[in-house]
């Protein structure tokens, strides 16, 4: 049912907008419609007040121009009459504006956002940002992290499961950067000292671009990195795939093209899961 409201909103903002090249990315989340249905709100309203702002400038500017038997009448603005006006429209646009977008966004945190999966089922990852790539670290055998059978993929790589809910546990190498899925409308920052958390369900298999959305250097454009949505089978047959292969691939050898660059590869990282409330 969601999706389906999620495909008619779609729908709507197409025919609303009408500009093909401001479609936002495709979701293929299970929550990514709430944000989108904020954004649209926030858009539409904003839209009808600036359009009724621009009318009447407009019509004010013709009625009051410059022309033979018309004089000029100067007014300071501060009658009662213009405060209460003032007030009123202040008002009006708070509570349409502000006070629904928070509604909408605590009810959408209460409801998906800060309400984290719990079980069996539950997809965990670490993944930890440097300067200027993603490490990611999943479980072993075990099923615990920062042990010797946990299962690390090439930098930039991260696989998950279609319908199955995804929960990250990020903290960076060196600086403050922040894991941004735009298909998927989520995004974390991974602040030093910290580890921070979200969570996500993919609903359609493909592959997705990871952003990162800080500014962590001067080589910030590079940090790109992939996220697979596959079925199930295939997921658990490349994590036992990197689990019995050793693989010497090594990503930052095209570092080697700039000698500025020095870049250390964080070995034995990872920490003990933390569970979330």
């Amino acid at each position: 049912m969601k999706q389906y409201f999620s495909k008619i909103n779609q729908v709507i903002t197409k025919a609303v907008w009408g500009i093909w090249f401001l479609d936002p990315p495709k979701d293929v989340s299970l929550d990514g419609y709430r944000i989108d249905n904020t954004i649209q709100y926030t858009d539409t309203v904003i839209t009808f007040y600036f359009s009724v702002v621009v009318l009447a400038l407009v019509y004010f500017v013709f009625k009051y121009r410059s022309r033979p038997g018309h004089n000029a009448q100067y007014d300071r603005g501060d009658s009662k009459k213009n405060l209460i006006a003032t007030v009123a429209m202040g008002l009006l646009v708070f509570f349409s504006i502000d006070v629904v977008i928070e509604a909408m966004s605590f009810k959408d945190l209460k409801e998906a956002f800060w309400k984290f999966p719990k079980g069996s089922d539950v997809v965990r990852i670490e993944v930890m940002p440097q300067q200027y790539a993603w490490n990611v670290r999943y479980p072993g055998p075990d099923g615990e992290f920062a042990t010797e059978d946990d299962i690390v993929p090439p930098l930039n790589l991260m696989h998950i499961p279609v319908n199955k809910p995804v929960v990250i546990q990020i903290a960076p190498w060196d600086v403050i950067h922040s894991f941004y899925l735009p298909n998927f409308r989520v995004k974390v920052d991974a602040t030093p000292g910290m580890i921070n958390a979200m969570w996500f369900q993919a609903t359609e298999t493909g592959e997705f671009e990871i952003a990162c959305a800080e500014l962590c250097g001067n080589s910030h454009y590079r940090m790109k990195g992939y996220l697979t949505v596959e079925s199930e089978s295939d997921y658990n047959a490349w994590l036992t795939s990197l689990a019995d292969e050793d693989d010497e691939w090594d990503e930052w050898d095209e570092w080697d093209e700039d000698p500025l660059e020095e870049v250390t590869i964080p070995e034995d990282w990872g920490w003990p899961w933390k569970e979330i409330r």
